[in-house]
């Protein structure tokens, strides 16, 4: 065989059955560089469910008092002011306290640390950058290969934050509409489970066929390169051929569901910090999310509300959440800042209304909340000091019947990583231990597991 060489241009090529030309690109190389570089119809238990729901500045919890920890812990714990919005959903919540994110001698990168914390399981050493990849990866490896998306990203503020999936190398990048997201789960490459004229679709099997189109090719290259190469070459082509066994799950007959109906396209895109536009964004993005569940499209998903360092605003104010959370005093008789308790509930109704959409959609004797974990979090405890300490997390819906829930669970410094490893275990991912340094920890949250 003809030895083959490349370079930083090269494209590997080849043909497919009926003369198709195609082509792969190649990763960058050193090689190329200086050196400086409940139950299904078909008798399966109904699939269980795992999403991280993120919003920005925390909830209020002064040194005078908190608007958001209840007193009681357990069950029927109290309904404190800025959790007003989960009150209906209170038997289906769990409400986590007094854990803290510890730096392990890192400083506190503001509206970054606590985020980071919380998803990778150490405290990063440089803002919009984890040190290891985000545990819904790890939940996605587990539940996530048999849909169309083994995840996915949601942004309701209208912009593509970072705090998504990480997959130790880059951020995915979310949607950021409801028309986006529409088009993406029910547009060009949905396949309707209940049509009876249902086909593979032909520009799915050409795609798939490329990696095998290219295989002497893929060999060659392998050959040539040093070690350091091959290790980015195997981890390129693994991406590639996860994405050949999601286009695989294109090309098999989706099973009749029912349940699955295409829900109605949104109108045009509302774009805007308003918390009022967020929060119907919020909403909308959910109602679709949720029939995406139904209708087996993905099983994990990441949804950001706001941005750590939280732009939105109530309608007609002149100061954003983040400046309130700073320029505010403290009322002298009440004890907190009053402007920035009334966005930090604003904020929550979305996330209150987040939960409603999911759980109006029912799956048998069940809902789609019901038969999904969510773990809400924040990046920060107290907004004004930019705290570690006390951030705000929530564990919501039943994971299957997994999650004893409706309770308040309190600590005092315990690491966030118990919360998070808690969430991994109850959407079913076989993991004994999470996080690094101080954070790393085997003692999942016990109290909450059935």
């Amino acid at each position: 065989m003809k030895t083959l060489r490349f370079d930083r241009r090269s494209i590997m090529r080849g043909v497919l059955r009926g003369g198709a030309a195609v082509a792969l690109g190649i990763p960058t190389l050193d090689m190329f560089l200086d050196g400086n570089g409940a139950a299904l119809a078909n008798g399966r238990p109904m699939p269980v469910r795992f999403g991280t729901y993120f919003w920005g500045l925390g909830l209020t919890d002064t040194p005078q008092g908190t608007r958001w920890v209840p007193t009681k812990t357990g069950h029927g714990y109290e309904i404190t002011p800025e959790l007003e919005s989960i009150r209906a959903l209170k038997d289906k919540v769990s409400v986590f306290s007094g854990f803290r994110a510890i730096g392990d001698g890192k400083p506190n990168l503001v509206h970054w640390s606590g985020l980071a914390a919380i998803a990778s399981g150490s405290a990063p050493g440089a803002t919009n950058t984890m040190d290891s990849p985000s545990f819904d990866t790890i939940v996605a490896d587990a539940i996530g290969q048999s849909t169309r998306f083994r995840s996915l990203d949601m942004s309701a503020s209208g912009k593509p934050l970072s705090n998504s999936t990480y997959t130790g190398k880059a951020f995915a990048t979310p949607e950021v509409s409801p028309l986006a997201l529409y088009e993406r789960l029910f547009g060009d490459g949905f396949q309707d489970p209940n049509n009876p004229d249902w086909k593979p679709d032909s520009r799915v099997m050409l795609r798939q066929s490329v990696l095998s189109a290219v295989k002497d090719q893929r060999d060659a290259l392998a050959a040539d390169v040093g070690k350091a190469d091959r290790i980015k070459l195997d981890q390129y082509y693994t991406s590639v051929r996860e994405m050949e066994k999601q286009l695989a799950l294109q090309l098999e007959k989706p099973e009749y569901n029912a349940a699955c109906l295409i829900p109605e396209k949104p109108e045009a895109d509302k774009r805007g910090a308003s918390i009022e536009v967020v929060n119907e964004n919020s909403k909308t993005m959910a109602r679709l999310l949720a029939m995406a569940l139904v209708c087996n499209q993905t099983r994990v998903f990441n949804f950001v509300h706001t941005a750590g360092a939280s732009e939105t605003y109530l309608a007609g104010d002149s100061k954003i959440y983040h400046q309130y959370s700073h320029d505010e005093p403290t009322d002298a008789k009440l004890g907190y800042q009053i402007n920035t308790s009334r966005l930090a509930g604003a904020v929550m109704q979305g996330f209150g209304d987040f939960l409603t959409e999911l759980d109006a959609v029912e799956e048998g004797d069940r809902t789609v909340l019901d038969n999904s974990i969510i773990m809400a979090y924040s990046d920060t405890g107290y907004a004004k000091i930019h705290s570690l300490e006390n951030i705000p997390m929530l564990l919501a819906g039943g994971a299957g019947g997994r999650h004893k829930a409706g309770q308040h669970i309190h600590t005092t410094g315990e690491p966030v990583t118990r919360v998070s490893l808690t969430a991994m275990q109850l959407a079913g991912a076989p993991v004994g231990e999470f996080g690094m340094g101080a954070m790393k920890t085997s003692s999942a949250v016990t109290e909450v597991l059935a």
